[in-house]
């Protein structure tokens, strides 16, 4: 019983322990150990400014509660945290910047991951504006993802911007255009607040629809209550995640 209980001390102080980590040109937080899965977490545009590290406790908490499992919470290009840790690449004021280039850089970062932990399924979860660069990669990259868990997604970038009556970001790879080139065996995941006036859930459903029209198999989670913010809607993000580990 002492040995299972000291066992159980080592995974948890594991999990907890932080380690600021570079993948190419993007920096980020990783957490626990182990190769059944790594989980990568990927931010939001954080529009109003600031250091974008919000994920950082969902990752931690991700590692804590799967063994086995290595989180890490990634920076996207130019983005950087409250330590000073900052991404390369640029990510034009936080404006149209899902672009080919951007795409490509975290693209390359998880196939650093993937390499580098040798784990038996990549899971990368996008909140937002990550979610966006998740769903172009997951068609841009066919196979480099196995689980693909997209919240608050403007999916359909034209209709995102249009609804909210913005200007349209034409250097922005829009995840819609891709979906007939995912792999079939990548599971998909979009997760949406209903009360999401940002990424609103009738847009999150159409990329539903649209994705199994093109042969795929998404499923669809709507949170009750939930606005676009991510803490909200981290506890039923981290079950799903939790169950794709397995």
């Amino acid at each position: 019983m002492r040995q299972v209980f000291i066992s159980l001390i080592s995974i948890v102080l594991l999990a907890s322990t932080a380690s600021a980590d570079s993948f190419g040109k993007l920096k980020g937080q990783t957490f626990g150990s182990g190769s059944t899965a790594v989980v990568v977490t990927l931010h939001g545009d954080v529009s109003r400014g600031g250091p974008a590290d919000y994920h950082y406790a969902f990752a931690k908490s991700i590692a804590a509660k799967n063994k086995g499992v290595t989180s890490i919470a990634l920076l996207r290009p130019r983005y950087s945290d409250r330590a000073g840790q900052k991404s390369g690449g640029s990510n034009n004021g936080r404006r149209d910047h899902y672009t080919k280039r951007n795409n490509d850089l975290v693209a390359a970062a998880l196939k650093d991951i993937k390499a580098r932990y040798k784990a038996r399924k990549l899971i990368v979860v996008g909140h937002s504006g990550g979610a966006a660069q998740t769903g172009a990669i997951i068609g841009r990259y066919p196979n480099l993802i196995d689980g693909a868990v997209l919240v608050s997604c403007p999916c359909h970038i034209a209709n995102w911007r249009n609804a909210k009556g913005g200007s349209p970001w034409p250097s922005s790879q829009s995840p819609h255009r891709y979906l007939k080139k995912v792999s079939k065996s990548t599971a998909i995941v979009v997760i949406n607040g209903s009360q999401d006036s940002n990424t609103r859930p009738a847009q999150a459903k159409a990329y539903v629809a649209l994705a199994k029209k093109s042969g795929l198999n998404p499923s669809y989670v709507e949170i009750g209550g939930a606005g676009h913010g991510f803490n909200k809607m981290s506890r039923k993000i981290a079950s799903t995640v939790g169950k794709m580990t397995r």
